[in-house]
């Protein structure tokens, strides 16, 4: 099924459910607004009251016409709620131009005219009946003044803005009051004020009919489709053919109605559908070119976030998993609570949009899933794809536990520099490889190596970074390794010493890694406490990786007098540990040497740094425990 059904079928299951979403599901012929002023009428038609909207509650459901749904210029006025100079017909009096004057006024005589004839119709309602009472007295404006929020000087609009846009793009919303009936619905609440518009305007649309390529049956159709279903591209429209100078169709059809034709109901309940989705499930990739993907199931059960399926990755609650094993029970209970509500022929959608331009919104990515599936993957890349990630507790303590690393951390280590205190990468590649990655997730598709490269490359320049992103750049490379090689069936899937040192493990990089390791850490403990310059093999790391054998002994030389300054016995464990490391090089090594090393480098490097922390923290427990066991008299 095409995703036009399946956006379809997702209205017509959850429109008029109780679903407790922060945004609502716009009625057909209408849509949503963020309105900024909230006028109160009593039932005379008279004013009341008028407020500022705050953005918590000026989301608004207003009636749209075709037209007005898709303006972008020109004069396509709502039938109800819209910009203060179509329904203030006094706006023209504190415009500072004739031109703005002129614009005014005839925003205003196209919306009094269109209201009117929605009040004179059958189908009209009495909150239309009070509004335009309302509105034919042309003072909005003056009422809006006298109440504080709408600002002149010298007799002219003052340049200010009310609920952050200027006067001339605030929407107006009104609220009726009654004194027969109480709780009175507002009128972007009110379903039988909805009801009574959509009545009016089917009866008033065009006779241009066709088959409805979407349904299958004779409706009428829809030749200006609504925009605004991603907010940050507010003018984007998904389905679009304006064009009729012969480069859209040029080659293939003569008119836009002989690729498509879709019915004016469809096409509101489609777009009324992915608005909703959008709004209150879409995740973004990026901060300013963003592309958003929604995730979801027609009958409304709920699907994980998209970007952090399992929801670890920004815990604080400090859990430190003993092993694997444990992990991936607990990755399994993460998921089980969505999985539970799914019968195994329900489908999960996914879908990606992105504005290709300012008019035009395409759709990046799509696939659906069978329930089953979608989470077996799930659970598949969170089994095959961690590693121990250094968090904090509420005393700024560090400690590690087991996590699977969220796309966007990915993409920002693998393509991203420091600045600041964060590691921030370009949106245009952050939505690329956002996209790649989730492919990777939700597809079974191999992750790709040069993703794996550009993480180990920047791992191995550990002085591009603060410590801390460091870290977090080393253990994301090394998560992703681990999967590269599971995907490569390199390895299999639930060997128990993945993430423990491997003491016979004798690949050459795997070696490379534990040796920079080991005199990393000699140079280090001989550090006073406080000292933060960085060590000669933190230093030298970026040249080790291309010329091991070469950098290894001008290594050695400058860790040397760092050794004499070690005790005894500890100057001889690590250079026992050196001598049990080199022991492990086979023959064959010894032609390749200095070729630069392999991803696994940094597995031996780091599983190495974490046996030595292990004893650090098992001597420091060891000898707290003495001190508490202690006799005094």
């Amino acid at each position: 099924m095409s995703w036009l059904n399946e956006l379809y079928f997702t209205y017509e299951n959850q429109y008029g459910v109780d679903n407790d979403c922060k945004t609502p599901l716009s009625p057909v012929a209408h849509m949503l607004a963020h309105a900024q002023i909230e006028i109160t009428l009593d039932e005379m038609g008279s004013f009341a009251a008028a407020r500022v909207l705050s953005k918590e509650e000026d989301i608004t459901v207003i009636p749209v016409t075709e037209s007005s749904a898709g303006r972008s210029s020109g004069i396509a006025p709502h039938p109800l709620c819209d910009n203060l100079p179509y329904l203030a017909g006094d706006f023209s009096q504190y415009c500072a131009t004739e031109k703005e004057q002129k614009k005014a006024e005839e925003k205003f005589e196209s919306y009094i005219k269109n209201l009117k004839q929605w009040l004179q119709s059958e189908h009209t309602h009495p909150k239309v009946q009070v509004i335009y009472r309302y509105i034919e007295k042309e003072n909005v404006i003056s009422d809006l003044v006298k109440a504080g929020i709408v600002e002149l000087e010298q007799g002219v609009f003052a340049k200010k803005k009310v609920g952050g846009q200027p006067y001339e793009k605030a929407i107006v919303r009104f609220r009726i009051l009654s004194d027969d009936i109480e709780d009175v619905p507002a009128c972007w609440e009110d379903e039988s004020l909805f009801a009574s518009y959509a009545k009016y305007y089917m009866s008033q649309l065009s006779d241009k009919k066709d088959i409805c390529y979407l349904t299958g049956e004779e409706q009428v159709i829809s030749d200006n489709h609504p925009k605004g279903v991603v907010a940050a591209t507010y003018g984007a429209k998904l389905i679009s053919a304006n064009d009729d100078q012969g480069y859209t169709y040029r080659g293939r059809f003569q008119n836009a109605s002989q690729p498509y034709a879709l019915g004016y109901e469809a096409s509101q309940k489609i777009h009324s559908a992915l608005t909703w989705l959008v709004k209150n499930q879409g995740e973004s990739s990026g901060t300013q070119a963003k592309r958003t993907f929604v995730c979801w199931n027609p009958q409304g059960k709920k699907t994980p976030d998209i970007f952090d399926p399992f929801g670890l990755y920004e815990e604080d609650e400090k859990i430190t998993v003993p092993d694997i094993g444990a992990y991936r029970n607990r990755l399994w209970k993460s998921l089980q609570g969505y999985a539970n509500q799914f019968e195994e022929e329900d489908e999960i959608i996914m879908i990606g949009l992105e504005a290709a331009t300012t008019g035009r919104l395409s759709i990046t990515y799509y696939n659906e899933y069978m329930s089953r599936d979608f989470y077996e993957r799930l659970l598949n890349w969170g089994e095959t794809c961690n590693w121990w990630f250094m968090k904090f507790d509420t005393q700024k303590k560090a400690y590690f536990k087991i996590q699977t690393p969220i796309f966007q951390r990915i993409v920002e280590c693998a393509y991203g520099n420091q600045k600041g205190k964060f590691i921030e990468a370009d949106d245009r590649v952050v939505k690329e490889q956002v996209q790649r990655l989730m492919k990777c997730v939700y597809d079974r598709q191999p992750l790709p190596f040069d993703i794996v490269q550009a993480l180990v490359n920047k791992a191995s320049a550990p002085l591009s970074y603060t410590p801390v992103n460091r870290e977090l750049v080393l253990s994301t490379a090394c998560a992703m390794v681990v999967k590269y090689y599971y995907d490569k069936k390199l390895i299999e899937k639930g060997e128990s010493n993945l993430m423990k040192l491997d003491l016979e493990n004798r690949d050459r990089s795997y070696l490379f890694g534990r040796l920079l390791a080991v005199y990393e850490r000699a140079e280090r403990v001989t550090y006073d406490t406080g000292e933060s310059r960085e060590t000669n093999a933190i230093r030298l790391q970026s040249a080790f990786v291309n010329h091991p054998m070469q950098t290894w002994k001008v290594l050695e030389d400058a860790v040397g007098p760092y050794f004499q300054k070690l005790r005894p016995a500890s100057r001889e464990f690590y250079k026992k540990l050196i001598s049990e490391i080199t022991t492990l090089f086979s023959e064959e090594d010894q032609e390749v040497m200095n070729q630069g090393l392999k991803e696994n480098y940094l597995l031996g490097y780091y599983l190495q740094r974490a046996e030595f922390k292990k004893k650090e923290q098992s001597a420091k427990e060891q000898k707290e425990e003495n001190k508490d066991g202690e006799v005094t008299e």
